[in-house]
């Protein structure tokens, strides 16, 4: 959080940040109660695969035709649940468009993310992805992991990643509460079963081609 230009830290708490988790492109000559219905129909089948509260809009990123689910206002800035220090909560440096279309991703563009400014909905400016980038990529420490390795990381305190690879990944991933103090826990339970829709859209997923190349410019 330290490296953070002051001015950009200001911005964005005061701002806060909208990210776009997929994208549905649709034939914007759809009669609107079309649109509406396939609206619906996302919603219900995007939101229990990312856990999270997210709002169905159409164009947000000004392509006609365009349908993504955006994730509701947050500030990148908060507090760590035991020390109480700020600290930067946000994994915008992943998710910026401006970012990603620079080194290479093999996620197809159903799957491919954009963060906005909450009040006006506009991308993140260059200038602001790159201090991001700066900040977050000053620290980085490799570790090499073997199979069979665990590692534990405090979201609140360390970004985390990986580097290019070949090959398959196999991982699992979970999270971890302080069950010690109930009002860290909340009283929020989501129970996420793979319906037929939700398969579907996995099965589209994996057949979507991979190979982008990168814009490095």
């Amino acid at each position: 959080l330290a490296e953070l230009k002051t001015e950009t830290l200001e911005k964005l708490y005061n701002r806060k940040i909208r990210i776009s988790v997929s994208n549905l492109d649709i034939p914007p000559a759809l009669p609107g109660m079309v649109k509406e219905g396939i609206k619906g129909l996302v919603d219900v089948a995007v939101a229990p695969k990312f856990d999270m509260d997210l709002e169905m809009i159409y164009e947000s990123d000004g392509k006609p035709g365009r349908l993504q689910a955006v994730e509701t206002a947050e500030s990148p800035i908060n507090r760590h649940p035991v020390t109480g220090l700020p600290v930067w909560f946000s994994n915008a440096h992943n998710h910026a468009r401006k970012l990603r279309d620079r080194r290479p991703c093999g996620v197809p563009e159903v799957g491919m993310t954009e963060v906005f400014y909450a009040d006006s909905m506009e991308p993140l400016s260059l200038e602001d992805c790159l201090e991001i980038k700066r900040a977050s990529e000053k620290h980085i420490t490799a570790l090499s992991m073997e199979p069979g390795d665990v590692l534990l990381v405090d979201n609140y305190r360390a970004l985390h990643g990986r580097d290019v690879f070949q090959g398959d990944r196999f991982h699992a991933v979970t999270w971890f509460t302080w069950d010690q103090n109930d009002q860290w826990r909340g009283d929020e339970r989501r129970i996420v079963e793979k319906n037929a829709f939700n398969q579907a859209i996995n099965q589209m997923m994996d057949w979507l081609p991979k190979d982008f190349e990168s814009n490095q410019s």
